[in-house]
C-alpha cells in the first residue's frame, strides 16, 4: 500500500498552493525551505506530518523540533487538530506531557510522532527516527544539527524537512544552497518569498518595502539568504584563497562556471574566484583586444603582487608577449592592451 497525499489532502480539506505542492511532491531525503513571513511553512509541515503519521507500514517514529517547545508546538498542535477532526479513531495514544502521539496507520501499524525543543541537545540523543521536520531550522547551531539531529536519520535512512525564514549564512543555508542546483539526488531546496501564498495581499507586502532595507526586505519577505557565502563550494572549492581571482579571455569568449555554485572555474574545473577578508568573492576579468592581423592563442596569469597588479603571459601567432596589469606601462611590443 502507498499513501496517495492528494487524496488525503483533499479529505482533510487541504488545498497546497503551487509552492506548497512542489514540496510536498517532492521525494529527497532533504527537503531545505528559506522563506518569507507567512508563506505558509508551518501549513505544509503540518500535513507533512500528517502524511508520514497515516503512512502505512509496520511502525514509524517521527520529531518536530525547533528551538523551543512553544515554536515546536506551533505545528504539532495543528498536526493534533487535523487528527482529531478527521482521524479521531485512529488514536492510540495522546501524552500531553511528553507532547506524543500515536496512531493506528493506514496499513495498520504504530506510527508516532513528537514535539522535540533543541533547547536541551541531550534530550535529542537516543532513538532512530524515520522523519524529522525542523522549524526555524535557521536559528538553530550548527552543533544541534550535526551532531543531534541529523544523526537520527542515519539507521533508518530518515528523511527531513528543513523550515526556516533566512537569518544569514549558516548551516542551513548550506544545505539550501547544496540542494538549490539539483547535483545532489537527496537535496532540494527552495527559495520561497511571501507573495507566493495567494491568500496574502501583495500591496500590504510592498508597503513593508518601504519601511525596511533592501537586504532585510529580501530576507523577511523574498525569502533570500543575503551577504557574502562563506562556505567554499563543495565542487569548485571557491571562493578560495589560493585562487587567482584573475583571469584573461579573448574577446567574445565566456568563463565556465561551476556546475554548483555558477562561480567562475577555470579549465580543471576549479574556482578562480579569491576569497576577500569579509568572505566574499573577487574575480578580475581582462578581455584582450587583437591587434590587427595578430590572434591570441593562450593567456594565461603567470603573477600576481598584493597591491592588485599582476603579469600576464599571452602567446599570439607571432610571438611570445607579456603584458603587465595594474603597473605604469606595457613592456615590449604587446599584440594587445
Amino acid at each position: 500500500m502507498r499513501l496517495d497525499k492528494r487524496a488525503l489532502f483533499d479529505l482533510c480539506g487541504y488545498a497546497p498552493h503551487a509552492g506548497q505542492a512542489r514540496v510536498h511532491r517532492s521525494k529527497a531525503l532533504r527537503r531545505v525551505l528559506s522563506c518569507g513571513a507567512r508563506w505558509g511553512k508551518s501549513t505544509c509541515a503540518v500535513y507533512e506530518c500528517v502524511a508520514a503519521l497515516l503512512e502505512p507500514r509496520a511502525e514509524s517514529i517521527g520529531w518536530v523540533c525547533a528551538p523551543t517547545y512553544d515554536l515546536a508546538e506551533r505545528i504539532y498542535r495543528r498536526v493534533l487538530g487535523v487528527v482529531d477532526r478527521h482521524f479521531r479513531h485512529r488514536v492510540i495514544e495522546l501524552n500531553e506531557r511528553e507532547r506524543k502521539l500515536v496512531v493506528c496507520n493506514l496499513g495498520g501499524g504504530r506510527s508516532e510522532l513528537r514535539a522535540k525543543s533543541a533547547d536541551n541537545p541531550d534530550s535529542l540523543l537516543g532513538e532512530g527516527l524515520d522523519y524529522l521536520v525542523v522549524d526555524e531550522a535557521g536559528t538553530l547551531s550548527a552543533s544541534v544539527w550535526e551532531e543531534h539531529l541529523s544523526q537520527r536519520l542515519i539507521d533508518k535512512r530518515g528523511w527531513a524537512l528543513l523550515l526556516s525564514t533566512p537569518s544569514g549564512w549558516g548551516w542551513f543555508a548550506k544545505l539550501h544552497r547544496r540542494g538549490f542546483k539539483g547535483r545532489d539526488a537527496d537535496y532540494e531546496s527552495w527559495t520561497a518569498p511571501s507573495w507566493e501564498n495567494p491568500r496574502l495581499q501583495r500591496a500590504a507586502i510592498e508597503a513593508e518595502r518601504g519601511r525596511l532595507t533592501a537586504e532585510a526586505f529580501a530576507e523577511q519577505y523574498g525569502g533570500e539568504i543575503v551577504g557574502a557565502d562563506p562556505y567554499p563550494c563543495d565542487v569548485c572549492g571557491g571562493p578560495s584563497d589560493e585562487a587567482p581571482g584573475l583571469a584573461v579571455i579573448a574577446r567574445g569568449e565566456e568563463l565556465a562556471r561551476c556546475v554548483e555554485c555558477g562561480r567562475e572555474v577555470d579549465g580543471n574545473s576549479r574556482t578562480l574566484v579569491r576569497r576577500r577578508r569579509d568572505g566574499s568573492g573577487e574575480l578580475l576579468v581582462i578581455e584582450l583586444v587583437h591587434r590587427e592581423g595578430v590572434q591570441v592563442q593562450t593567456a594565461n596569469v603567470c603573477e600576481r603582487d598584493g597591491a592588485g597588479g599582476a603579469r600576464i603571459q599571452g602567446r599570439s601567432d607571432d610571438g611570445v608577449e607579456w603584458v603587465e596589469v595594474g603597473g605604469e606601462s606595457v613592456p615590449g611590443d604587446a599584440p594587445w592592451v
